[in-house]
């Protein structure tokens, strides 16, 4: 089964996440090192990334896992 690209699913995540947290009136939120998450995808550091890209990893092992 071909998934789509990591980086672009990644990005779409990251999106809804804010677009959850702007529904809870949640305007910032910063990492432990103190980078702004709320940032378009594109903005994050390589490390704020793997944190979408983790959450993709993991969904994307799980459909595997289920066919």
């Amino acid at each position: 089964m071909q998934l789509p690209d990591i980086e672009i699913v990644s990005a779409k995540v990251h999106e809804a996440w804010i677009a959850a947290k702007l529904k809870q009136n949640v305007t910032s939120r910063k990492a432990e090192d103190g980078e702004e998450l709320m940032v378009p995808y594109e903005q994050l550091s390589e490390k704020a990334k793997d944190l979408d890209r983790e959450t993709v990893k993991a969904v994307y092992a799980a459909i595997s896992a289920s066919v």
